[in-house]
Formats: structure tokens, C-alpha cells, sequence
């Protein structure tokens, strides 16, 4: 192994006069270490306190007996560096928010904040919506805050650190997580990729020996087991190949020359370090844990070592401070907490009409350039017909001769460019990744190999790896890693090589990526694209050929698109990156050669518009991707063969989504058919359907007054997709059901 693990309890630590004579940290500094360790403690004993009062509602899990650890480490970092929290982060939140506080007033009134937050009252940091487990002050002291999820904090702190080292910001990232977490997979993933990427990321692991209950490496009561085989958690540095330091984390002093080290480490070779912190929780997993796992001697051996009593004895014992100075930290501290407990009190809650704010960075795109493109669309789709007929009536002895022969006759007609979806895509991010630096690619087999489906190739080549990242097979840790680089102020497209493998991914993309506007009140945005492809026609049966795109359209915070055309590939994935909102952009890895006209130069299709397709005035299908083309074929064939004027909308952007667009058709046809890849229970089918009937146009009617027969709801059969072809055939609706489908209806 290259490097080891430095354990700083076995040598003895320089006294606080020593650090202070060489000017290592000044007089104030320790004092104020003090001080905000008072502060968090009594915080945090004042919201036990409010918690049994029912005046602070819901989970807390408080940091007292551990404010060295954060106050240690926030002290080693300068502003502008970043930090991640956990569940039990009001240590973190506090310590950082200290940092940043120039005034007295400035402090008060972070501590206000903080304690409003936890009321729920709408002066809180997050305007009432984070709570205690998701406290932060993201926008103003480089948070990345806290999650509620054991182990998900870390993904988005590796993201971040990789945005900080891309971005040649000199700037390092702390990432603070307890004990039961190094025992998830984000763990692993996060350490790992952080390890083979080479970040400036300090991985701080406060141990405080237990998970929720059960001890992380054994306890004297009986009927307990234990979570691992290992006492000290920094040994797992030797699978990730780096440094690792084992600090005793009821000592601010010791806390903070560790960390001072690794910072300066980080910030000079872009290596991580993973710190394990020895510490205590004072109180029990949460306010109802009766701590029947751990003894009373336990307990009373580590109050013995409180943090407070191991900076005062510092303090004193080398002349610093007098016991009345020590008071007045003190007091001054007790008086900063009653008086944030009277601020939170008397705040008002928020206005319930405020409800759905900041769920999504409010976007919108001007009428002209949705009508331009709607006539772009058609004129697409005139060249489409004309490429097609060529092909089909060209003479040449290949099919690739035929092709060529068809896009040279849309060149001719048309000066567009005739390319596949794959083609589409990758060249949608090629000119995304030239017009705006911050835009990265980064996932499984993206760089050299060009993804999966050729849709990264060439990127590589021409951007760097530097630009265009592959990792390892960790799906949580690429999701959560955009994640943490768009909070950070770049513009990621996440490649996940198969949307079966997102279920994965989905607390990172949804619990860190989607909540976090919205959770922390609005003081954050997440500007990734995270690219998959689903959908059968590969026979690779269930675990790589499913459609859950109704997955994705459930929580709140998210974007899902589905293109079906290689005209709709590009402009819609170059929206999608260019967005401030997270997309999930869908591809359908039958559709990749699929060969379709693409305007040149420079456009973009706006998310949340539908294209009709084909108009027609006898029944309305609403469809998107591989489906879509299905019931183009269909329309298609019902007119030729059964007098039926289908009107057929590709919806394109399933959220948001243009029901507007959708309602219109249908109040002028009077019928509605989705047809649909995704599974028919709770699909997406459904919602088309449902949100269709309880529209309301503008003369007070519904979409409901307007059907002339029950709409129909056709997608893929409730069963795993299975791998032999006929079977796979059947499982979705095919061109042959719709049509008849259709003229069962009209």
C-alpha cells in the first residue's frame, strides 16, 4: 500500500500555548472554539427540551458530547470551501454559520435561523421545509446540506470536489458522516470514485460507536451485535489506496490540527483523506431512544472527556483564560441560544399559499421560438416523408446505397442532415460541451469505449478526460456526483447505462438531486441531465429492457424526457443541458440507428411543448419515443386502409407536461387513445388520461364533457419484460393493436 494510517492519539499534542507563540492559531480562536461549542450544546440541549414540549415537531438527532469534530474541523477550512452534513448536522450547520459571521449581530442571527428552522417558521434557513435533518444555509456558506438518508450525503460531497478541482478553484470539500454509514454502498461507491478521481474531498468519519442501536464494533450489554468485524473504521483506507488518520474527536485542538492537515493535502495534490474521528453522542440515536445498548460506566467515562471540559482544562492550564473568562464564554453562548429560542417562537409559520414554490427553477421560453419550432417540426417531418419515399423507391443494389441516395435528396430539398438518434445525441452534447465550459459528461464506459450505445463517441476524443469521465459501475455515486457538481456550478450529463439500473440511483437523484431546491428553501438549483436509455426490442429480457419512466415522473423536482426522432434527440437534449432543472432524458435503445433529418447549426426544442405529429381530426393518440413512430405507423395504415383521421401527438417531455396541447386535440376529436411502453398500472398512460379529464378550458369546461367514448389506456403488459422474441413482441403494443384498437373506437 502507498499510504498508511496515522493514528494522532498515540502522539502527544502541542499544548494551545505553543500553537498560539507560533502563531499555528491566535488567543481569539480557541475562545471562539469555545464558545461555539457552548452554543451547539446548548442548542442542542434546548431543543430536547422543545421537543418534549411538542414545540419543535418531528425527528431530531442531536450532535451534544460530538462539537469538536465540527467545530475542529470548520476552524481548518477557509470560507469558500465547502462543506456536506448529515442527518445529525446541527453541529455542522453551526459551526459553519459561525465561519461566517463577521458581526454579533451576524451571529445571533444565524443561530435565529437555525433554531427557527427547527419550529418549522418560515425565518428558518429553509423557510420551514428542511427540519432538523435537512438544516442548511446552501447559498451563503457553501453547504451542500444535510440529508435524512444514511450514507447519501457522500456522492453529492465527491461531485462537488471533483467541481472544485475542474474548476482550478484551489477550494476543498469536507464531507461529514457517522459511523453506520461506512456500512452502505454510497460509502463505498463515494470513497472509491473520490479515490480513483483524485479530489480534494476530506471524508470525516464521526464515530460515535453506534448506528442507531446496534454498536459499531461491539458493546458489554447483552442480546447486542455488532454492525462490523473492525474497531477502527480508517482501515478501510487500504481499499481505496488512500491516506487515512484516526483523531481523538472530544479534542477541538486535536480535531483541528487533523484536519488542517488533510485540507492542506487536499488542496495541494488533489488528494483525499479519510478521517476517522473518535466521539460520543451524549443523547440516544433520537429523543425516544431509551440507550439500552450502551452501560451508565460507558456513558460516565466519556462525559468525562466532554469537549467542554477538555478546551477549558487547555485553556486554563495554560494560563489562557481565568474561570471567570471561561463563564463569560459561556453565558454569552447560553444567552445567544434563549434568545434564538424567543426568535423562533415568535416567527411566523409559512404561508401555506407558498406551498409548491420552488419545486422547479421557474422556466419559460418565448411564443416566438415555440412557434418557430413548431414550424421547424413540420417542415422535419415533411423531410422525413421525402427521405423515406426515396429510400423505398431508390434503385440502388444496397440499402446503404439507398440511404445515401435519400439524404442526399434531403440535402438537396431540405439543407438539413440526415443522422441517426445515437448520432443525434452524442452530437447534442459535443455542441453542448463546446458552447459552455461548465457542461461534463461523466458515467460507465462514456469516455474511450463511447458509451454503451455509441452515444459519447468521439467525446472523448475531442474534449479530454478531464471533460468526458468514466467511471466505475456505481450507479449512486455517478447520479450523486452530478448531483454535487451541479451544486457546485456545472452543468453534468450523467450517462446511466440502462433506466432499469436508475432504481439504483433513485436517492441520489431524487432525495438529494430533486428535493434540494425545494427542501432547502429555494437557495439551490441542479442543473444535470441524467441520460439513460429503456424500452424492449434487444431481447435481453426484465433487468435491461424495462420503460419506468412513470418512476420517474412521481416525485417532485424532476424533468422527465423522451424523444422519438433524431430531430427531437438533439434539440431536446441540448435544452435539457442548457435547463436549470434536473432532467432525466430518456432514450429507447431500439431507436438508436433509427435515421431521421437534423436541422443544421445551432437550435434547441423547449421542454414541456408537445408536437402534433400528424394532425387529423377522428381520434387523438398521444404517445412519445419508440411508441410514438408505432402510432405514426398506425395513422398511417388507418387512413390508407380504413378512412380514420388520427391526429398524433408526441408529447416529447412526459414532466412537464403540455396538456394543454393534448386537452385541445381532444375536445376537437372526442377521443383519446396513450399508447404507451411503460407498465399500464399507475403509467404514465393513466396520467395523460387522467390530468385529460379534469382539465379545465377556459369557458369553465372539462376535458371530460368533451369524450365521445372512454379514453384508452394501451401499454406494456403487467409482466417482467421477457427475453424470447415473440414474447417480447407481445408484451407492448404494437402497431397492428392500435390500429385495431383505434377502429374499435371510432
Amino acid at each position: 500500500m502507498d499510504f498508511c494510517i496515522e493514528d494522532t492519539r498515540k502522539k502527544p499534542i502541542p499544548k494551545l500555548k505553543e500553537l498560539i507563540n507560533d502563531k499555528i492559531i491566535a488567543l481569539e480562536q480557541a475562545e471562539d472554539w469555545l464558545r461555539s461549542i457552548y452554543e451547539i450544546r446548548f442548542f442542542e440541549e434546548k431543543v430536547f427540551d422543545l421537543l418534549g414540549q411538542n414545540i419543535i415537531k418531528g425527528a431530531s438527532h442531536l450532535y451534544a458530547g460530538e462539537e469538536a469534530v465540527a467545530v475542529g474541523a470548520v476552524a481548518a477550512i477557509e470560507r469558500g470551501d465547502v462543506i456536506g452534513s448529515t442527518h445529525r448536522g446541527h453541529g455542522h450547520c453551526g459551526a459553519i454559520g459561525n465561519k461566517y459571521a463577521d458581526t454579533e449581530q451576524d451571529r445571533h442571527e444565524h443561530w435565529n435561523a437555525m433554531m427557527a428552522e427547527l419550529m418549522g417558521k418560515e425565518t428558518g434557513y429553509c423557510k420551514g421545509r428542511g427540519g432538523s435533518m435537512h438544516i442548511a444555509e446552501v447559498e451563503k456558506q457553501n453547504n451542500l446540506g444535510s440529508t435524512g438518508i444514511v450514507g447519501g450525503n457522500q456522492p453529492s460531497a465527491v461531485g462537488a470536489a471533483l467541481a472544485e478541482k475542474y474548476k482550478k478553484t484551489g477550494k476543498v470539500v469536507l464531507s461529514f458522516f457517522g459511523d453506520g454509514s461506512t456500512n452502505c454502498g454510497s460509502f463505498h461507491e463515494s470513497m472509491n470514485m473520490a479515490s480513483t478521481l483524485k479530489i480534494p474531498l476530506v471524508a470525516i468519519i464521526e464515530n460515535n460507536l453506534y448506528g442507531m442501536s446496534v454498536p459499531f464494533s461491539g458493546s458489554e450489554v447483552d442480546g447486542t451485535r455488532r454492525a462490523s468485524n473492525i474497531t477502527d473504521i480508517a482501515e478501510r483506507c487500504y481499499a481505496y489506496n488512500v491516506p487515512a488518520m484516526i483523531v481523538n474527536g472530544q479534542d477541538v485542538v486535536a480535531v483541528y490540527l487533523a484536519i488542517h492537515s488533510a485540507v492542506t493535502l487536499a488542496r495541494a495534490e488533489n488528494q483525499m483523506t479519510i478521517v476517522e474521528a473518535k466521539t460520543y453522542r451524549w443523547y440516544g440515536h433520537s429523543r425516544s431512544d431509551p440507550r439500552a445498548y450502551r452501560t451508565k460506566a460507558e456513558e460516565k467515562t466519556w462525559y468525562d472527556r466532554d469537549p467542554i471540559i477538555v478546551l477549558r482544562e487547555k485553556l486554563l492550564t495554560d494560563a489562557l483564560c481565568t474561570e471567570a473568562e471561561l463563564d463569560e464564554i459561556k453565558d454569552k453562548a447560553f444567552n445567544t441560544i434563549e434568545t434564538a429560542t424567543k426568535f423562533g417562537i415568535d416567527s411566523p409559520w409559512p404561508n401555506p399559499a407558498d406551498l409548491t414554490k420552488d419545486v422547479y427553477v421557474e422556466e419559460s421560453y418565448p411564443a416566438e421560438l415555440i412557434e418557430s419550432e413548431r414550424g421547424t417540426s413540420k417542415k422535419v417531418m415533411k423531410a422525413t416523408v421525402t427521405f423515406e419515399a426515396t429510400r423505398a423507391s431508390s434503385k440502388a443494389k444496397t440499402k446503404k446505397e439507398a440511404a445515401e441516395q435519400a439524404k442526399a435528396e434531403v440535402k438537396s430539398k431540405f439543407d438539413m442532415d440526415v443522422m441517426t438518434i445515437g448520432q443525434a445525441v452524442s452530437a447534442a452534447q459535443a455542441e453542448e460541451l463546446r458552447r459552455d465550459k461548465n457542461v461534463i459528461v461523466i458515467g460507465e464506459d462514456v469516455g474511450l469505449y463511447g458509451g454503451a450505445y455509441q452515444a459519447t463517441r468521439g467525446l472523448s476524443a475531442e474534449f479530454g478526460t478531464d471533460r468526458v469521465i468514466d467511471t466505475a459501475i456505481s450507479e449512486a455515486a455517478i447520479a450523486g456526483a452530478a448531483v454535487g457538481a451541479a451544486l457546485r456550478g456545472l452543468r453534468p450529463v450523467a450517462e446511466i447505462m440502462y433506466v432499469d439500473f436508475v432504481t439504483i440511483a433513485m436517492d441520489q437523484l431524487v432525495h438529494v438531486g430533486a428535493y434540494n431546491r425545494y427542501m432547502f428553501g429555494g437557495k439551490a438549483k441542479v442543473p444535470m441531465v441524467l441520460r439513460t436509455e429503456g424500452g424492449v426490442g434487444r431481447c435481453i429480457a426484465a433487468h435491461h429492457s424495462e420503460s419506468l419512466e412513470a418512476w420517474l415522473m412521481h416525485p417532485p423536482g424532476l424533468y422527465v424526457v423522451m424523444p422519438s426522432t433524431p430531430y427531437d434527440a438533439k434539440g431536446l437534449l441540448k435544452a435539457a443541458i442548457r435547463s436549470d432543472n434536473l432532467v432525466v432524458f430518456i432514450e429507447h435503445k431500439a431507436t438508436y440507428g433509427q435515421l431521421g433529418p437534423v436541422p443544421q447549426g445551432d437550435y434547441i426544442i423547449p421542454l414541456g411543448v408537445a408536437d402534433i405529429k400528424r394532425p387529423g381530426k377522428d381520434v387523438t393518440i398521444v404517445s412519445y419515443s419508440r411508441m410514438a413512430m408505432f402510432s405514426l405507423q398506425a395513422a398511417k395504415i388507418l387512413a390508407e386502409q380504413h378512412g380514420i383521421d388520427a391526429e398524433v401527438i408526441d408529447v416529447r417531455t412526459l414532466k412537464p407536461l403540455d396538456i394543454e396541447t393534448i386537452a385541445e386535440s381532444v375536445r376537437k376529436t372526442g377521443r383519446l387513445v396513450t399508447v404507451s411502453e411503460g407498465f399500464g398500472t399507475c403509467g404514465s398512460g393513466r396520467e395523460i388520461a387522467g390530468r385529460f379529464m379534469e382539465y379545465e378550458f377556459s369557458d369553465g369546461s372539462r376535458g371530460f364533457d368533451y369524450l365521445d367514448t372512454a379514453p384508452v389506456n394501451m401499454a406494456a403488459a403487467d409482466v417482467p419484460p421477457p427475453m424470447s422474441e415473440p414474447l417480447e413482441n407481445a408484451s407492448i403494443p404494437s402497431v397492428e393493436r392500435i390500429v385495431e384498437t383505434v377502429k374499435a373506437i371510432v
